[in-house]
């Protein structure tokens, strides 16, 4: 161990730790105290200057304590290296200037402090602990300022009014009404009478039945173009709608009495037929063979209608008041034969009957007034009950075929039936929901009902009332509340029907000054939607002219907006309806329901009463009449040509054509 008082050179041999701690006290055989040396210049370098920041010419320079010590702390800056990279005591300007980058860029706003050199006090010693002054932060806008602006609307689209035959056409190859529409809402700028101004007929679109047998009804076929005609006779013609139509395909006598009304399968392998004989048939139509004879009514059969999915279910109605469903799979009893075909034929068997499906009890007694008698207002209540006819029948579409419609001529009201319930005959059945009443029948009497029409969707029910109107049902609400009934998920089978729950009345109504229902041979018929052509009702008229009516309830709203009759070109239907409504005051009260004329007569086809309407698969019309005529309507331009082109050399003979609005034709000149 060496003494205190060793020599100097001996002392600085072995460097240790403890140089830059401070010095041991002074020795007893020193007479002055030492000090802590000076900081010169040539220490400061070589011991607080970063080793990092040294070049290679430093180090060559070092002296031989220099380059041991730089071996002694070279462990301990390897270890320390993640936290710090320099002397406690010193300013790293390279490292402070490397933390300093420029932040990423991003569409919010920031608040970000920066240390820099330039912010930093100046230091009046480096031995002292440097203190740095954070500035205050600021807003670092990255994004240029956004300025509200006020929002620019485009100029609204101006509706077109009527179209010509080239803009017609144009229309039809983008698709049609429906292919065309602009926005959210549905609008597609063209007029109600674009759609039913084509449909003419032509000498060759023209078949006469022999006199004395006027047909009364009409059906086509769902999968073909042919039709059935039933006349007075009891016959079936069968027609096809692209052929030759001057000649029937095929004709055979079916019935001993009236044909009332005919329907395909949906295959259009069988043809269901109506008599005024008081019994329905199903026919074979590729043999013209009775498959089955369905005779249970007590008067004539007004219609028979197919079940939708399941064609061995049929119901029939008649003038008698009920209503049957039956299977074609069941055999009949005895108590089914019929004088008018014998002990030997195929009869149906009834497996659901809607007894007196329509009467009303309460009806007589309303309408009772003082000057009846008791005895009286009884005879009439017994005779009513029986008395009232089920004029027309329809199904809803598959999924919801066990629901049946029923309409009466007795009242504007349509009942609504489950075919799977189980109905009493000791009394009046009671359907599931009746709807109500129009408004101007109750305040005057009621109307009947002569036909029923689902729309393609079947969302609107289109009833023909007698009294000059096609009224429009929301199938939706034909029950009020709860009604599963109505759901296409329900299955299971209700052991008893008679809820007797309220639906609503129409919701709107059509109505023309060509169009009169003078008696129950007055049909309706709907064509589809499909491919390019839009859904479209026909109704026969008393007038000798069928009627079209566009179902698009696009046009009945821009109707109601104001003053838009002159903006689409249409004509003056206000005073046409203010005519009609003065003509009516003294048959029904005023209307409570929007009923729109937007209807086209097909003129000069038909010189009789127009009874029933069918449209065929290609979406020509078909009408029967009256004066014997079977009329087939096309659609195209040759309308347009009948319109203009006057009587002379006879271009107009046995032609018929669809009745437009003054100046309609002048828009493609």
């Amino acid at each position: 161990m060496s003494s205190p008082c060793a020599p100097r050179s001996m002392r600085l041999q072995e460097p240790t730790p403890e140089l830059f701690s401070s010095p041991p006290p002074a020795s007893a055989c020193t007479r002055k105290p030492r000090r802590p040396p000076p900081i010169t210049p040539k220490r400061f370098t070589r011991f607080f200057t970063p080793r990092n920041s040294r070049n290679v010419s430093s180090c060559t320079s070092l002296s031989s304590s220099g380059r041991q010590l730089q071996d002694i702390t070279r462990s301990a800056l390897n270890r320390n290296r993640a936290t710090r990279s320099t002397p406690r005591k010193t300013v790293n300007f390279v490292d402070i200037e490397n933390q300093m980058q420029t932040p990423e860029s991003s569409a919010r706003k920031r608040k970000i402090a920066y240390l820099s050199p330039a912010s930093s006090p100046a230091q009046s010693s480096p031995s002292k602990r440097s203190r740095y002054v954070a500035p205050p932060a600021f807003d670092i806008l990255e994004d240029s300022p956004v300025v509200d602006e006020p929002v620019v609307y485009p100029e609204s689209i101006r509706k077109l009014k009527t179209l010509g035959g080239t803009s017609r056409r144009l229309q039809r190859s983008f698709g049609g009404l429906l292919g065309v529409g602009r926005g959210f809402r549905r609008d597609h700028g063209a007029s109600w009478q674009d759609q039913t101004a084509d449909f003419y007929s032509t000498s060759e679109d023209l078949h006469e039945l022999p006199q004395g047998a006027p047909p009364f009804c009409t059906a086509s076929c769902n999968t073909n173009s042919m039709l059935a005609i039933g006349d007075e006779d009891g016959y079936i013609h069968l027609h096809d709608s692209e052929a030759d139509f001057s000649k029937p395909h095929l004709s055979w006598k079916a019935h001993s009495n009236a044909i009332m009304d005919v329907q395909f399968s949906s295959d259009d392998l069988y043809l269901a037929a109506g008599s005024g004989d008081q019994t329905a048939q199903i026919v074979d139509v590729r043999t013209q063979q009775t498959l089955s004879v369905l005779a249970k009514h007590k008067s004539s059969v007004k219609q028979v209608r197919f079940q939708p999915g399941d064609d061995q279910i049929v119901a029939t109605s008649s003038r008698d008041g009920a209503v049957h469903i039956w299977d074609l799979r069941c055999n009949g009893d005895k108590t089914s034969i019929h004088s008018a075909w014998g002990s030997d034929a195929p009869y149906g068997s009834v497996v659901r009957t809607l007894a007196s499906a329509h009467a009303d009890s309460t009806l007589p007694s309303a309408t009772s007034s003082a000057i009846r008698t008791p005895a009286s207002s009884k005879a009439g209540n017994m005779g009513r009950r029986n008395d009232i006819s089920v004029t027309a029948l329809s199904f809803l579409p598959e999924g919801r075929q066990h629901l049946l419609l029923t309409a009466s001529d007795a009242s504007t009201c349509v009942k609504l039936w489950d075919i799977r319930g189980r109905y009493s005959l000791r009394g009046p059945a009671i359907p599931i929901a009746t709807t109500r009443h129009p408004e101007s029948h109750n305040r005057h009497r009621h109307f009947a009902i002569n036909s029923l029409t689902l729309s393609g969707d079947a969302s609107r029910l289109y009833a023909l009332s007698k009294d000059n109107t096609v009224y429009a049902y929301s199938t939706n609400h034909l029950i009020l509340g709860i009604a599963p009934e109505l759901s296409s998920l329900s299955s299971s089978k209700q052991k008893y029907c008679g809820v007797g729950q309220e639906g609503l009345g129409p919701i709107y109504g059509f109505r023309h000054q060509n169009f009169h229902a003078g008696s129950f041979y007055v049909k309706a018929s709907l064509r589809k939607a499909r491919e390019d052509r839009t859904e479209m009702l026909a109704v026969g008229s008393t007038d000798g002219c069928p009627v079209l009516f566009p179902t698009d309830e696009t046009f009945l709203k821009r109707a109601s907006q104001h003053d838009d009759d002159e903006a689409d070109g249409l004509p003056d239907i206000t005073s046409t309806t203010r005519k009609l409504s003065r003509s009516l005051t003294n048959i029904r009260s005023p209307d409570t329901i929007p009923i729109y004329e937007h209807g086209t007569p097909l003129l000069r086809g038909h010189d009789a009463e127009v009874t029933s309407v069918s449209w065929a698969r290609n979406g020509t019309l078909l009408s029967v009449s009256d004066d014997f005529r079977v009329r087939r309507w096309q659609e195209g331009p040759r309308a347009r040509e009948l319109r203009r082109g006057g009587e002379g050399e006879g271009r107009r003979w046995q032609c018929g054509w669809a009745a437009t609005s003054r100046g309609f034709d002048d828009d493609d000149e």
